[in-house]
């Protein structure tokens, strides 16, 4: 064996890996109709929109994870800072266990910023990377998938008609579920994740009569083992989902606004306990 070949080519892997041009997402923070935004995107080319709300209390920055997977994937995310990033407060508008009492009233600024956003951006600088603003999708984690669901359709108020597919991340979803508002939500593809040590969010998603049943198709379904509330987020514990978490999103959003097979949807990846889907 020539050890001195095998040194040399090492280097020469070595180095050509530390020229290759590395692949990431170009970040901007921007101020749109007077909401700060985080706008991900992939490069100078045109790609299909979504939207990104974040949890109560937390800010777009701590789903960097998942949104730069997403921008990876083909796809320009705009990210709005809602009041309670700014603020840092974790309380709704009503007692999260007085879901029957939420209104479209509730924590409505969330749909404020996000039709501010929407109504701006095809005439704003960011125009020029977005494929096109019929077809939108919305991500959200916990109150963000709230707001998601309320752009849906869920609260007719709220309802944007271009948001076509929403993938919905640990969800709060109560409010809809108990007082039989999901129905509404009756143009867009459906993705829901939860985690079985996320409770009680995941466990009522997937009861009978709960927010997945109550969902038309195209409907899909992934709980993590393991995997609990803050699990999209990018704590230290929550990374190791990430990647089979994010496989299934983009895969959603591939099928919704790309049109790729939805037979991505159907694998069950090592982390997932439940698979649930129906075309």
């Amino acid at each position: 064996m020539n050890f001195s070949k095998i040194k040399a080519f090492l280097i020469l892997l070595f180095l050509t890996a530390q020229t290759l041009p590395s692949i990431a997402a170009v970040l901007n923070a921007e101020t749109i109709q007077g909401v700060e935004v985080e706008i991900r995107r992939p490069d100078n080319g045109t790609y299909p929109l979504i939207i990104f709300s974040h949890g109560m209390g937390a800010c777009p920055t701590d789903y960097s994870g998942i949104q730069n997977r997403l921008t990876s994937a083909g796809f320009i995310v705009v990210s709005p800072k809602h009041a309670d990033c700014i603020s840092g407060s974790t309380k709704p508008d009503l007692p999260w266990r007085e879901a029957e009492r939420w209104t479209k009233q509730t924590n409505s600024n969330r749909k404020d910023d996000i039709h501010k956003v929407l109504d701006a951006l095809p005439s704003s600088n960011y125009a020029k990377y977005i494929k096109t603003f019929k077809q939108v999708g919305c991500a959200g984690h916990s109150m963000g998938g709230y707001t998601c669901m309320g752009l849906a359709g869920a609260w007719d108020t709220w309802k944007r008609n271009e948001i076509i597919a929403i993938a919905l991340l640990s969800p709060w979803n109560k409010p809809y579920a108990v007082q039989k508002q999901i129905l509404n939500m009756s143009n867009v593809n459906t993705l829901y994740q939860g985690g079985s040590k996320d409770r009680p969010i995941s466990t009522e998603l997937i009861e009978t009569g709960g927010a997945f049943d109550q969902t038309l198709p195209s409907k899909y379904l992934q709980i993590f083992k393991r995997a609990r509330h803050s699990s999209w987020t990018d704590g230290v514990l929550a990374k190791r989902f990430h990647e089979q978490m994010s496989y299934y999103i983009v895969s959603f959003f591939n099928l919704s606004l790309k049109g790729s097979p939805k037979e991505n949807l159907e694998v069950k990846k090592s982390q997932v306990k439940e698979l649930q889907f129906k075309h």
